[in-house]
């Protein structure tokens, strides 16, 4: 089969791609769901939320903050949560490939660093791989689609 010939011929470029392309679809869904200039305004208002509670003694303004903090808080959850229920079945569906198609090519660590990490292990399987590189690619993403 040419997937798993293709990731055995070499496990970190598919994985670079798999990310590549799966990132770039996420932060294109993310950008086109969410309401960026309303979630903006809301990291804004909590930031300065931040500030006063700093150098605020008062426990009734503090209560104010904390409970303005709270409603904003839920407000960007709400905003964010349609996008996540838009990927989650789509997602899952890759990873389940991914792990199939990594387990049939027989590739255990794509990077080995040679000695044995507590919890990690001698080296970073497809997941792990997946998980650094699209963190990466995601910041490089959100840069070049203004988001």
């Amino acid at each position: 089969m040419f997937i798993i010939d293709f990731i055995q011929w070499n496990p970190f470029v598919s994985i670079l791609i798999v990310s590549t392309i799966l990132t770039f679809l996420l932060t294109w869904v993310y950008k086109m769901t969410i309401n960026y200039k309303r979630y903006k305004e809301i990291n804004d208002r909590q930031k300065v939320l931040r500030n006063e509670m700093k150098g605020n003694k008062d426990m009734n303004k503090l209560n104010e903050i904390q409970n303005e903090m709270m409603t904003l808080s839920m407000e960007s959850l709400r905003l964010s949560f349609k996008p996540m229920l838009i990927t989650f079945i789509p997602v899952l569906i890759i990873f389940t490939l991914l792990r199939q198609a990594y387990t049939a090519a027989a590739v255990g660590d794509i990077i080995a660093w040679g000695t044995n990490l507590p919890l990690i292990g001698t080296g970073a399987g497809w997941f792990l791989c997946y998980f650094v590189l699209s963190f990466i690619l995601s910041i490089v993403f959100r840069k070049i689609l203004k988001f």
